[in-house]
């Protein structure tokens, strides 16, 4: 299984006045490295809650479809939609799987695609690897979709690495920004 990242997000959680204020920076030497900050923290943010934040375009890639009659999103919540369901037969030829075929579930922490009533995967023989490409549209939406409380675990995030703390503050940080994102954290089970 491989996630790709198609469409990059166009914008990032926080601005870089935000961040810069939380940091309590003035001026714009360091405006380059804030805005690295701010995409350092939104990634292992996303990483950790095994989420999308800004909406960006993404492909999931499988090796073949699954037993099960699902196939869940589980490091990529929450989807707004599937663009496309493709695969690909041992001899390279690539088939569209219909929208018809599927339900998929944007109501759920975890989403996924379902197939619909008396449906089933396709059956031909598909190429060894990479057979299956599920393209998906993720995120919240824009900036101000994204929750506070990743707002704030990215700023705990950004001052761990931008600021010098002892070790016992550096833990207490780490401890409150992990209490933000265990808010909507998905754990795998």
């Amino acid at each position: 299984m491989a996630l790709k990242l198609i469409t990059p997000p166009a914008m990032e959680p926080l601005s870089l006045e935000e961040a810069k204020h939380h940091l309590r920076i003035s001026g714009d030497d360091d405006d380059a490295i804030v805005s690295s900050l701010i995409n350092q923290a939104r990634e292992y943010c996303e990483s950790y809650q095994k989420q999308k934040y800004i909406t960006q375009t993404l492909e999931l890639v499988l090796d073949s479809f699954p037993t099960t009659n699902y196939i869940e999103f589980t490091d990529f919540s929450p989807v707004q939609n599937v663009v496309s369901v493709k695969y690909y037969g041992t001899d390279g030829t690539e088939y569209i799987f219909d929208a018809e075929n599927y339900i998929v579930d944007t109501d759920s922490l975890v989403n996924r695609i379902a197939l619909g009533y008396n449906k089933q995967w396709p059956s031909i023989a598909l190429q060894p690897i990479n057979a299956v490409r599920i393209r998906v549209v993720a995120g919240y939406g824009d900036a101000s979709e994204v929750p506070e409380s990743v707002k704030w675990a990215m700023v705990l995030q950004m001052r761990l690495v931008y600021d010098d703390y002892k070790p016992e503050d550096c833990q207490k940080l780490e401890s409150a920004r992990d209490a933000f994102l265990n808010m909507n954290r998905v754990v795998p089970v």
